[in-house]
């Protein structure tokens, strides 16, 4: 594997060690915290696309979306014999479609998140869920013509992995709905597998929860800012943690909206989920503008709006969506793109974002 000697090294090595160092230097006497304007009214305006992406059979769900240069849109597929496809975003079509079902080599089972390789402009790693594997997809001389590199294997480090970011020649920090920890830092052999994996220390909204509720309750997201550093957004809180391209954590937000799952305890000390469970933050993105959050408002989504934050933490604004699953921001903060699940047939739809000129 090629040498990572970038800006991502030094952000993710200070991650390191910022998780390491001892209480007398802690990194988090310069976390600031702060609390958005609570919204309580309902989201009074739905947006609508401006335009639809893709024709009747091209997607079946869509679990990722990735935007390369805001003129293609990479998305997975997690259902169908190929799961992953390119859309040219000027023609409103799929150009591409490949990644076979399988279990082999350059196979995929259920593409779940994808990152932007912040070294290379065509390439892209795509994380899937059912494999815990990691696999590079690299667009050749087109949007037509796409190569699948040798994938890493997950094996080895607690459930579930989620979403892997780089940060080393055969390093990198991954995201995930772990017990008691929100992120690992992981190193791989030569064989492209788990070598170790140390634990990054961060806050989480739930303690001294039996399992498997420590970790359904403290499923985060995470928006990956291009330049370096990442926010975390927690399902079931409206809690946002802001981590800065030195590794630090910086800013601990409240979101503008509340969040009460409902769970209980028995009597056995095991845990379950009531008949009113609530949803908050269901995916995420970042640009080097600002993060976006999407928000669900209940068990089933009836109400779906984005979050908009800048990189200090403050919120900027709410904006009401039809439903959405996995979705893309441009890098001018300028167009979203979000899959329309609920939709017959399911499309792509674009939009503008409010204040945009």
């Amino acid at each position: 594997m090629r040498s990572r000697v970038t800006k991502t090294v030094s952000w993710g090595l200070a991650l390191l060690a910022a998780a390491c160092t001892s209480a007398d230097s802690s990194p988090e006497e310069s976390v600031t915290y702060s609390s958005s304007q609570l919204l309580t009214s309902p989201i009074e305006e739905i947006l609508e696309p401006r335009r639809t992406l893709g024709g009747p059979d091209d997607f079946g769900l869509l679990g990722m979306m990735g935007v390369l240069d805001d003129e293609y849109l990479l998305v997975g597929d997690v259902s169908g014999n190929l799961h992953l496809a390119v859309v040219d975003i000027g023609r409103g079509r799929v150009v591409a479609q490949f990644g076979s079902h399988g279990e082999g080599p350059r196979e995929f089972q259920g593409p779940h998140r994808i990152v932007r390789d912040l070294n290379r402009d065509d390439t892209w790693w795509v994380y899937d869920f059912p494999s815990w594997t990691w696999t590079p997809v690299t667009m050749g001389q087109d949007a037509g013509a796409w190569r699948i590199g040798e994938r890493y294997s997950m094996e080895g480090i607690p459930p579930s992995p989620e979403t892997p970011m780089w940060t080393g020649e055969d390093e990198a920090l991954i995201h995930g709905m772990f017990s008691g920890f929100a992120i690992v830092r992981v190193s791989f052999d030569r064989n492209r597998r788990v070598a170790s994996w140390i634990p990054v220390e961060a806050p989480q909204p739930f303690e001294d929860i039996p399992e498997p509720g420590l970790r359904l309750l403290n499923r985060s997201y995470v928006a990956v800012r291009p330049s370096g550093g990442f926010a975390l957004a927690y399902q079931f809180d409206n809690q946002i943690e802001v981590w800065n391209e030195a590794g630090q954590l910086v800013h601990q937000v409240t979101g503008p909206r509340e969040v009460t799952p409902d769970y209980g305890i028995a009597e056995d000390n095991a845990f379950h989920w009531g008949e009113d469970d609530e949803n908050g933050y269901v995916s995420a993105h970042g640009t080097d503008g600002a993060f976006y959050l999407l928000w669900c408002g209940g068990s089933e989504c009836p109400t779906m709006a984005v979050h908009q934050f800048d990189w200090e933490g403050n919120f900027i604004q709410e904006f009401g969506i039809p439903g959405v699953l996995s979705f893309a921001v441009s890098s001018d903060d300028e167009r979203m793109w979000g899959f329309m699940f609920e939709r017959i047939p399911p499309l792509i739809g674009e939009w503008t974002i409010p204040g945009v000129n």
